[in-house]
């Protein structure tokens, strides 16, 4: 029996289910009731796409989205993403053709023939073909992704008499104070004073 890769029946709908899935939280796990109640995916047809997502690796096995799933709901990444999955999910058309996303619908079809030794008429091989394009309608094969690295703070800088740059340092005190049981204002100046005097300068 030809192992084939991974295909839905409802692929026109592919393009709604991972636009869902850039608009919803990330769940605990990816199940049908987060597809009926978070994406709004009521139809029957749309229930073999958790499977589905598993082999594309966006789901692992216990229905925990994995970081392809975190990572896709970026948009600047979610085409980048998209690609890569693609690549590994159909990595034998993609070994027989490096442009396999290029290709036209018979053409896939004929090339998955090839191999997975299956006759021409197979009713399998254009539902895998329909999907593969489907996805690569998601997909951006040529950008390459978008990793925001933080900015490092800049040092603050302070010149000294002699022209050379230092780095400015900050330096904090605490200082405890215990004030005398007395409702004499003067006693209190006096100690503000003395501080003002000889630590505050």
């Amino acid at each position: 029996m030809a192992k084939y890769p991974p295909y839905v029946e409802a692929y026109g709908r592919l393009e709604n289910l991972f636009t869902r899935i850039i608009e919803a939280q990330v769940p605990p796990k990816v199940t049908q009731d987060f597809l009926y109640t978070k994406l709004g995916l009521k139809s029957s047809s749309y229930r073999p796409m958790i499977p589905f997502l598993k082999r594309l690796g966006f789901v692992d096995p216990s229905n925990i989205p994995t970081a392809h799933y975190r990572n896709y709901r970026e948009k600047k990444n979610s085409k980048i993403i998209m690609a890569e999955r693609i690549r590994a999910a159909y990595k034998d058309l993609f070994s027989a053709n490096e442009y396999a996303n290029k290709l036209k619908k018979e053409e896939i079809i004929s090339k998955l023939n090839t191999l997975l030794g299956t006759p021409a008429d197979d009713k399998t091989t254009p539902k895998v073909a329909a999907t593969f394009l489907a996805l690569v309608k998601l997909a951006d094969f040529e950008a390459k992704r978008v990793i925001e690295k933080e900015k490092p703070k800049e040092e603050e800088i302070v010149v000294d008499a002699l022209g050379a740059q230092i780095p400015k340092l900050g330096i904090a005190y605490t200082i405890n104070l215990n004030l005398p049981a007395t409702t004499d204002v003067e006693v209190f100046n006096a100690i503000f004073k003395a501080l003002k005097e000889n630590l505050l300068r």
